[in-house]
């Protein structure tokens, strides 16, 4: 009887254990450390001001971005992105919230959502801005569908409707089943 349950025993576990071990998925990897910058151009753009508060107002934007890369970041080089934006600012300075879709050489697109800061300060008597925030991807397609993306980002304007973004994250691919 002892011998039979023994037999059992190791009969169940010979049977379910490789099914368990199918089913539970593979580890994440390690996280790669990624970044580049981007230039960016503001080919539209809508502010709205709130009335009764001076100097505040509520902006929508559109941007459109190409992006360099290398080394372990290089899949994001010549990278196109188009971010639709709000802004809310008192006398330059407040919060950002947009959403970039982006598509790449490989054919691979994502969607990151973000979200920042403007600081706006007289230079020289004119106003400048820079700006620093979050990213993460939400959505990714093709090289990009099982990773897990985020990071931080800052930004300068060059010129009147042009800007650079420098970005710095974390690339980790999902494990599979």
């Amino acid at each position: 009887m002892m011998q039979s349950r023994r037999r059992m025993l190791a009969m169940t576990a010979l049977t379910l254990g490789p099914a368990l071990v199918l089913g539970m998925p593979a580890r994440a990897s390690e996280p790669i450390q990624v970044g580049g910058r981007m230039t960016c151009t503001t080919p539209e753009q809508h502010a709205i001001p709130v009335e009764g508060d001076p100097g505040h107002v509520l902006v929508v934007q559109k941007v459109t971005c190409v992006g360099s890369a290398s080394g372990q970041s290089a899949r994001f080089d010549g990278g196109r992105q188009t971010w639709v934006e709000a802004d809310d600012l008192v006398k330059g300075s407040g919060m950002i919230h947009g959403y970039e879709v982006a598509t790449y050489k490989d054919g691979s697109s994502g969607v990151t959502s973000y979200t920042g800061a403007q600081v706006t300060t007289m230079v020289n008597g004119k106003p400048e801005w820079t700006a620093l925030g979050t990213w993460e991807q939400i959505r990714g397609s093709g090289s990009l569908a099982n990773v897990q993306l985020r990071g931080t980002w800052t930004a300068k304007p060059i010129s009147e409707k042009e800007y650079v973004m420098d970005w710095e994250g974390t690339l980790t691919e999902a494990g599979e089943k």
